[in-house]
């Protein structure tokens, strides 16, 4: 019997990445990692904060579904070296960035250091959001994910009443569940 927190595991690694910042890259033929932002400079919440928790610029992940993806014939499954009884299952998340007004960020550009501000920094957080998320590795926890489904980021723009450029991404991450 499992009794593996599979969607905790899942949500807590995407937000911990995310604060992180790192994916990985190719570099001179080796696998390394790259570091958009750290995790002073980029707020990342688990849930939607309240009007005077806001940091910005914000990243805001919610689960917004999960359930069985694929039930197996018979229910079994191979675990590791185990068999068991279980299914694919399947958990969404929204992915909301939000950038204000005073928001800066530096970011090396290779020919040194700018600052990016409002929908140039939106466009940056965007890119290496889906870099972060794409690469989030599961190998360390119990949850062996065997797929993901990034949508892109879509309802890109600047909100007058909250004075924020926003953006707001979906993923779906399939896992095993085993019982």
């Amino acid at each position: 019997m499992s009794d593996v927190d599979h969607l905790n595991v899942v949500e807590r690694k995407l937000i911990d990445n995310l604060r992180s910042g790192t994916y990985n890259t190719i570099s001179v033929g080796s696998e390394t990692t790259a570091t958009a932002w750290t995790s002073s400079e980029v707020t990342v919440f688990g849930q939607f904060p309240t009007t005077d928790q806001t940091k910005y610029p914000a990243i805001i992940t919610e689960m917004v579904a999960n359930g069985v993806e694929t039930q197996f014939m018979g229910q079994r499954l191979t675990s590791g070296s185990s068999d068991a009884i279980g299914e694919l299952y399947g958990v969404g998340f929204n992915i909301y960035l939000m950038v204000d007004r005073p928001s800066s960020m530096s970011v090396n550009t290779g020919s040194g250091a700018e600052t990016y501000k409002e929908r140039r920094l939106l466009n940056y957080l965007m890119l290496n959001s889906a870099n972060v998320l794409m690469d989030v590795d599961f190998s360390s926890t119990s949850t062996e994910v065997v797929e993901r489904h990034f949508s892109g980021f879509r309802e890109i723009g600047y909100n007058p009443d909250l004075e924020t450029w926003n953006a707001v991404a979906s993923m779906v991450l399939v896992f095993k569940n085993s019982r």
